[in-house]
């Protein structure tokens, strides 16, 4: 092959992912409001539903550690009194897992709602389905005792949400003890 015909397929190849580049990038910028809006409106539907009948105001000088996977905490209110807060979480199960995890004022867990997994159809997705055994059991079992009751195939998933969900209970009484609540 000469040399101007490799040029030439390597100038072609060029112009061609210049322009997939600039494609993505236009994609890019045309969806992001919209996908950041269908988020914060998930995160929204997905607080109401843990304490149904409560405002959230988002917590912004909460001191998150280093070490945590909550992302965002919000104050729950019903009629001026304060019910406990919600949880922005993500946590690294076999893929990564973004979550809204409910702490009562009492330190119960009112629920965990997921609200975007890539855990693998059929074996990871057991840990994160809310129609499941697992989800649901952190309303009615203490979390510490969770840590035990992972999902069979789903170790890594199950571990994964039970840190997101332990770390929200962590934080809430950090924060009520802060906060005098």
């Amino acid at each position: 092959m000469s040399k101007n015909r490799m040029f030439s397929l390597g100038l072609r190849l060029a112009l061609f992912v210049a322009v997939v580049v600039a494609m993505l990038a236009a994609v890019n910028v045309l969806t992001r409001d919209t996908i950041a809006e269908r988020k914060r409106v998930a995160g929204e539907t997905a607080r109401s539903s843990l304490m149904a009948g409560c405002t959230f105001s988002q917590v912004a000088d909460a001191e998150l550690p280093e070490d945590t996977s909550v992302t965002a905490v919000y104050r729950a209110e019903k009629d001026g009194v304060f019910m406990g807060y919600c949880f922005d979480v993500s946590v690294k199960g076999y893929n990564e897992i973004s979550m809204v995890v409910g702490v009562g004022a009492d330190l119960n867990v009112t629920g965990v709602k997921i609200l975007s997994q890539t855990e693998t159809p059929g074996i990871g997705s057991k840990a994160v389905d809310e129609n499941g055994v697992y989800l649901p059991l952190f309303k009615t079992v203490n979390v510490d005792a969770m840590q035990s009751h992972f999902v069979s195939g789903a170790t890594i998933s199950s571990r994964g949400i039970w840190t997101g969900v332990n770390d929200s209970v962590t934080l809430c009484s950090i924060l009520m003890k802060e906060k005098g609540e």
